[in-house]
């Protein structure tokens, strides 16, 4: 799905179920990923958080935005919480929903044009809760959504973010591309820089291909010219990236892609996508 420039890609087709005695709540979308969001827009998204009320009486239903909560492993690493959660909201913060029925709230997004905030990499959940009384199995889904601001390579400001970078999105162009890392903590860092490729798991959610790109073969194919480097409080640095393909690869409707994970000796993580076109 396209809106507005921005690239919709969902994470989770399936809906999130809360099935049980006399319970029966379904949300939709379970996650997507939305990129290349542009700062300073009050952004319609153009997708509806949708509640199914699968009883037989009418019910009401209260949605929050909250911090979200990212798995222990490192199948979202590099996302970071939104830094604020009044960046991502919904038109309706309560809904009735019919029996048998839907209910809908339009997703919003409205992030402040200033440049820091572009190259950004962000997680947000919403709680829906029924609100009818108390139960002793509350229902209560929290989907996560994950928002990529639009890509920049010479922003005005430091990009945002204990270690930031520029641009987040590097087009390989004659076998070569560059990224800057910049290191925006109160003291020095040891970065290691590694190329990686997300393996898709059933029911798992997973760092997702772009839209309309395909992950590359193999991890190897594409390499950071160093893979450590030390930053000192404020500095920053570029970092080449080389691709080596096989003659015979195919590169699919528009490309094929891989992540570069940036991650500190105290553990700050973020990542650039690198695209072959």
């Amino acid at each position: 799905m396209k809106k507005a420039g921005i690239n919709f890609v969902f994470v989770l087709i399936i809906t999130l179920i809360f099935s049980g005695t006399a319970i029966a709540l379904r949300v939709s979308p379970g996650a997507f990923c939305a990129q290349g969001v542009e700062a300073g827009r009050d952004l319609d998204t153009g997708i509806d958080l949708v509640i199914d009320n699968e009883t037989d009486r009418e019910r009401e239903f209260s949605i929050k935005v909250t911090k979200p909560e990212m798995p222990k492993d490192k199948s979202l690493s590099g996302y970071s919480e939104i830094p604020n959660l009044s960046w991502f909201y919904l038109e309706k913060e309560k809904i009735v929903v019919p029996a048998k029925g839907q209910g809908k709230s339009r997703i919003h997004i409205n992030i402040p044009k200033e440049d820091k905030y572009y190259n950004q990499h962000w997680a947000v959940s919403c709680l829906i809760e029924y609100t009818g009384g108390k139960r002793l199995f509350q229902e209560a889904i929290s989907p996560v959504y994950m928002i990529e601001t639009k890509s920049k390579r010479m922003p005005e400001e430091r990009p945002y973010g204990k270690a930031g970078v520029a641009p987040s999105v590097v087009n390989i162009k004659a076998s070569r591309g560059s990224f800057k890392i910049f290191n925006n903590t109160k003291g020095a860092r040891e970065y290691t820089i590694t190329t990686f490729v997300p393996e898709r798991e059933e029911g798992r959610l997973t760092i997702n291909a772009s839209n309309g790109f395909e992950w590359i073969g193999s991890a190897s194919w594409i390499k950071p010219v160093v893979r450590r480097v030390r930053l000192a409080k404020g500095g920053s640095r570029e970092i080449e990236l080389t691709a080596s393909l096989p003659r015979e690869i195919s590169l699919g409707k528009k490309g094929i892609e891989a992540l570069v994970f940036i991650e500190s000796d105290k553990g700050e993580r973020n990542f650039v996508r690198v695209w072959v076109e």
